[in-house]
């Protein structure tokens, strides 16, 4: 069929492109000129999606306008992607169907038509973005006249489309600017981890136009990211991801388009974010930050809320007098205290003692102060053996100045712990008597220790022995000499000049001149009186200089 008032139709088309920026009613309008002035049964619109791999249709004439948005062709798929991808006219005259460079429809009726016109819509740029084909009933050859008409007419098509599509392109962005806000103050409102996640994917899967979403968090004991939260459900999306996996912010394959962009605040790693289906990248990016920034507040006061909770905990466990549901509350800090633990006190705080404690013993809970570390560790075993051990190769491995630890016997049993901690502080002040330097130290090391020590705690006992021992202690801190220590080795060696001679690196005369000082100056006698009584008293004489008064105040359990 001729063209009609071909210049008319021209004169229509720019009319109708000009007097409005809504693509959508710009397209249909073109159809409807394009689709009677060329006389065809049907005139369809397809423009390139934002990936460029999919023609979708935007427009029809009737009685198929109700199928826009819904026939997707991909790339290669029928003579529309055929003429995009060479830039030119594609023409089949008749059986349509037959040639295999067709895509056949259903939705369509393609069957009714025998020929097919393919044009491809050329931007300014010179890349192609849409394709509009012409479809008619019956056999019909296509004029040069005609073909150059309606080539003519899809290059206005296409400027009224490029305009339009920056005029969509505003208001979208208008829109997701809108959204992005929503976004943020509905994660600056979640208070909690479980609301603030599902917050994220149910807000950001329509926000960047995705099929799925889905968040990560990193596992720092296993450097995995976790997923905690999907919208809609999972499907068949992975429950975790290495390190190593994550690639491109952009990624395709096949069909397929997905963007993950990891989730990051103050320069550290928390998560990723997924996007199935989307190509937002950008979008994505924004998003992301202020995922970032709202885990790192939910971490933060959830962090802060555990460590006050386990603080508390410690207390009443220590004291002794618990209040309330305890056992409710162990259970909520994931600890089981009828199974098998020790208390672990650290001197002064160590970060990097906790965190390989932590590797060590999964499971365990931390109460971290300004100046000390405490701890309630799991053990596998109703054994403390293995855990000392490793624990040792642990506190030889840190870097100097490393700190001292004690630790308890073994605790099983609410009632237990009281008596856990006492111990644990106890093992602790014994490093410096035993020790003299960072070490661990277990409870049942002290020997007869665990008994001065809780005497020397209490305090409030009088001795004469302890007074005789304290007059040497003086008389050594003032001059430097060694009675004290000339003397407790004495006693450990039963009264062996020879052997004690020894130990000391003194000429056997040498020591029993410092005998016979300790005897002048203290009053002592080490031929009548009882040794067992003096070896104490040198103990407790020890534990008192290297203690002092402030922490053997330290070291009164809290009631």
């Amino acid at each position: 069929m001729a063209l009609q008032t071909g210049e008319k139709t021209l004169q229509q088309i720019v009319s109708t492109v000009a007097s409005s920026l809504e693509l959508t009613e710009v397209l249909k309008a073109v159809v409807r000129l394009m689709s009677d002035a060329s006389g065809v049964q049907a005139c369809f619109a397809y423009l390139l999606d934002e990936t460029g791999e999919r023609l979708v249709l935007r427009a029809a004439s009737p009685p198929y306008e109700r199928q826009a948005g819904k026939v997707v062709m991909e790339r290669g798929e029928g003579l529309a992607w055929w003429a995009a991808e060479r830039g030119e006219p594609a023409f089949i005259r008749d059986n349509a169907l037959a040639d295999p460079r067709t895509k056949y429809f259903p939705e369509l009726k393609e069957e009714r038509f025998q020929s097919l016109l393919a044009l491809p819509v050329v931007g300014r740029s010179g890349d192609v973005i849409g394709v509009i084909t012409a479809h008619t009933e019956a056999p019909r050859e296509f004029s040069d006249d005609e073909v150059d008409f309606l080539v003519t007419s899809a290059s206005l098509v296409a400027s009224a489309i490029e305009n339009a599509r920056l005029y969509e392109e505003a208001r979208l962005r208008v829109a997701e600017l809108e959204q992005l806000t929503e976004l943020a103050e509905a994660i600056a409102g979640a208070g909690a981890l479980e609301e603030l996640l599902q917050t994220v994917v149910s807000g950001a899967r329509p926000l960047l136009a995705a099929r799925a979403c889905h968040v990560y968090l990193l596992d720092p004991g296993s450097e995995e990211l976790e997923r905690v939260a999907s919208d809609p459900e999972p499907g068949n999306a992975r429950d975790t991801l290495g390190l190593a996996e994550l690639g491109p912010e952009l990624a395709r394959g096949g069909r397929s388009t997905r963007v993950a962009v990891p989730l990051v605040a103050n320069d550290e790693l928390i998560g990723l974010l997924v996007a199935e289906g989307s190509v937002r990248v950008e979008l994505g990016r924004a998003v992301a930050s202020q995922v970032a920034v709202g885990l790192k507040k939910v971490q933060v006061i959830e962090q802060l809320t555990e460590k006050n909770l386990i603080k508390d905990f410690f207390e009443e466990l220590a004291g002794g007098r618990p209040r309330g549901d305890l056992e409710g509350r162990a259970a909520r800090l994931g600890c089981d205290l009828t199974r098998p633990h020790v208390v672990l006190v650290a001197e002064p705080a160590d970060e990097a003692l906790e965190r390989a404690v932590r590797l060590a013993a999964p499971g365990s809970l931390f109460d971290r102060r300004e100046h000390s570390l405490r701890a309630l560790v799991k053990l596998s075993t109703t054994s403390s053996d293995l855990f000392l051990e490793r624990l040792r190769r642990i506190h030889g491995d840190l870097t100097e100045p490393a700190a001292s630890v004690g630790v308890s016997s073994v605790c099983e049993g609410e009632a237990t712990f009281a008596d856990g901690f006492a111990e644990a502080q106890q093992a602790l002040l014994g490093t410096v008597v035993l020790r003299g330097e960072p070490a661990v130290l277990s409870y049942e090391d002290l020997g007869a220790y665990k008994y001065l020590l809780r005497v020397a705690v209490d305090g409030g006992i009088r001795d004469a022995t302890v007074d005789a021992v304290s007059l040497l202690a003086a008389y050594d801190a003032q001059r430097g000499s060694q009675l004290v220590l000339t003397l407790e080795e004495f006693l450990r060696r039963h009264g062996n000049i020879s052997a004690t001679s020894e130990t000391l690196f003194v000429h056997p005369n040498t020591l029993r001149q410092r005998l016979r000082r300790i005897a002048e100056l203290s009053g002592l006698d080490l031929r009548k009186d009882d040794w067992l009584m003096i070896e104490i008293a040198v103990k407790m004489v020890k534990l008192e200089q290297a203690l002092g008064s402030r922490a053997v105040k330290a070291a009164k359990p809290h009631t």
